[in-house]
């Protein structure tokens, strides 16, 4: 199986941080060939740290967030030799222990042309984008040419999500093609009483149930449960389970 990868980066203080270089080498480990593509403003040093795992360095200005930095990639790539496009981005910590070649394994029996780690019911039925799959049937259409074609490097991040993650799911099926995911949102229950007490909408179980997914065999935890911990949820836990799957938890803390 040829995977290529790319990775879409971006960090306030111009830093590859040490998560993201443990997330590069988890991706080498399942892929042929990973190609990093940032919206900060690299130093020399800081891309050359790249060069052990990354076959491509690319530097963009910063809009558009993560599909523009996809489709900066994918027009100066060739897909022509790939079986499997692996598009993920800095937005998780993992992968965890050998969880991502265990989902490719478990996904290799699953009739479908797209998959995501997981999907979601948040506005609307969507694979969640931080770690999408794209099987040569998908790959290599045109309509997934037709898709790309059309990315804007919209400014704002709801517009982002409306147009283009929630787009891409309903765009491929509406083309015909077959999506799965790892781990589909009906196994999972509604958000817990108090998410939903302060506004939280159904169905993003990387916010409301990352235990549940680490359990079921995820690779990733979202950065933004230590970033932001919107819904004040106990942590404790969820940390114990990423250091019991073998996760240096120094990675989160920043050191």
């Amino acid at each position: 199986m040829r995977r290529l990868a790319i990775f879409a980066h971006f960090d306030p203080n111009d830093r590859v941080r040490p998560y993201v270089h443990h997330h590069l080498a988890g991706l080498k480990r399942s892929c042929e060939r990973v190609v990093f593509v940032s919206t900060s403003a690299l130093s020399a040093s800081e891309q050359a740290s790249l060069s052990p795992v990354c076959s491509d360095v690319f530097l963009r200005e910063n809009v558009g967030l993560d599909f523009a930095m996809w489709k900066h990639a994918l027009e100066r790539v060739s897909l022509d030799e790939v079986d499997e496009l692996v598009l993920t981005n800095s937005s998780v910590y993992g992968p965890l222990g050998d969880q991502l070649e265990r989902a490719f394994a478990s996904m290799a029996g699953v009739d479908c042309d797209v998959w995501g780690v997981t999907d979601s019911m948040d506005m609307d039925w969507h694979l969640q984008s931080y770690f999408l799959v794209f099987r040569r049937a998908a790959h290599a259409s045109e309509a997934f040419r037709r898709f790309w074609a059309h990315v804007l490097p919209m400014k704002t991040k709801s517009q982002i999500i409306r147009s283009y993650e929630l787009g891409l799911t309903s765009f491929f099926v509406e083309s015909g093609f077959r999506l799965a995911s790892l781990m589909p949102y009906g196994t999972f229950p509604p958000p817990p009483t108090l998410a939903r007490l302060r506004g939280a909408r159904r169905g993003n179980p990387t916010i409301f149930h990352p235990l549940e997914l680490l359990e079921r065999g995820s690779p990733y935890v979202k950065v933004e449960l230590f970033r932001d911990n919107r819904f004040g949820f106990d942590l404790s836990a969820l940390r114990a389970a990423m250091a019991a799957r073998g996760f240096d938890l120094a990675l989160i803390d920043g050191r």
